[in-house]
């Protein structure tokens, strides 16, 4: 078993770049001095992820306002609606709104990928909404049909895995829907079968594309989370004694399972070795080739400085593992 460390997907941003987007939206700046602000910053944050022990570097996410915004912003068919609280949060997202047939027609989110792939020897893992939770939190103002919508959402979503293939070695696919309470089962049961149908597209080996949930995990939802052919996120801070039991009842013995085992949504101190005590109970129950440490959903719901203590923690986390494991 290879372990590894990397954060769930964002980053908080640095006051440099919290600036520039002030001063853009103002005219004081022009496109071009934002995006070298911008791409300065993404290096930081690589650098930041690097000093602290992660071996699987993200872009930090520092363009995005939420997870569908540079796809509402980009995809034909596609416009940003009415402010909505995502899930269990004090974090609000604009609601992708459709009023048309989406079209993919450039790359989203390759620019900032690409700029840590060039400057890291480490994994470069890509972020993307998932079909299943871009469908529930969206408005569908065009397609009178949702298996017509499905399929071109689908082939967008598709086409950007696509244009990452050699920037990015692994592709994590967002579906916090997935495990949503609010939804039934036969919900949660399309939403497999929605993702399935979308990883059979994308014809990715499993060992290069992470499915990840986070806020809510119980046994029953997990259970069918393991029929996902894919790699897999989980949370195991929000609800962690139903997470708990349900890693410990149905196990784990797919290519990667990364473990929320950071809480992202708290400044608490956390204790790495009481961590790695924890994860090493669920050892018997699971198996798999890659076992990743990570935050247990995005990091922008807490303050700069706290998240660079989250990374520290991490980083410590896993080399206590590499310890305690190994």
């Amino acid at each position: 078993m290879r372990l590894h460390a990397g954060i769930c997907g964002s980053f908080p941003r640095p006051q440099a770049l919290r600036k520039a987007f002030d001063d853009l939206s103002e005219g004081k700046i022009s496109d071009g001095e934002f995006k070298n602000v911008l791409r300065e910053c993404i290096l930081e944050v690589a650098r930041l992820q690097e000093k602290a022990g992660m071996t699987i570097l993200t872009s930090g996410l520092l363009s995005w306002h939420d997870l569908f915004r540079p796809f509402t912003m980009e995809l034909d068919g596609l416009e940003a609606g009415r402010l909505i609280r995502f899930f269990d949060n004090n974090f609000y997202y604009r609601c992708p709104t459709i009023i048309g047939r989406i079209l993919w027609r450039r790359p989203v989110t390759v620019d900032e990928v690409q700029e840590v792939r060039r400057n890291t020897r480490e994994l470069v893992k890509a972020i993307i909404p998932g079909p299943y939770t871009f469908l529930k939190l969206s408005e569908n103002r065009f397609y009178a049909s949702e298996d017509q919508l499905l399929d071109d959402l689908i082939e967008a979503l598709r086409a950007e895995v696509n244009s990452l293939r050699g920037s990015a070695d692994l592709i994590q696919v967002d579906e916090p829907s997935l495990v949503d309470p609010e939804l039934g089962r036969s919900e949660r049961l399309k939403g497999i079968e929605v993702v399935n149908e979308f990883l059979s597209k994308l014809g990715m080996p499993e060992n290069e594309v992470i499915i990840a949930t986070y806020f809510n995990l119980d046994p029953e939802r997990y259970a069918m989370l393991l029929d996902l052919r894919a790699g897999l996120h989980v949370d195991l801070r929000s609800t962690p004694a139903e997470a708990d039991l349900a890693l410990k009842e149905h196990g784990f013995d797919g290519q990667i399972l990364s473990l929320g085992v950071i809480d992202s949504r708290s400044i608490y101190p956390e204790d790495p070795r009481e961590i790695v005590y924890r994860v090493r109970a669920y050892l018997d129950s699971i198996s798999p080739h890659v076992l990743i440490f990570s935050t247990s959903s995005w990091l922008d719901y807490i303050p700069y400085n706290e998240a660079v203590r989250r990374l520290d923690a991490l980083g410590r986390v896993l080399a206590e593992a590499e310890v305690r494991f190994l």
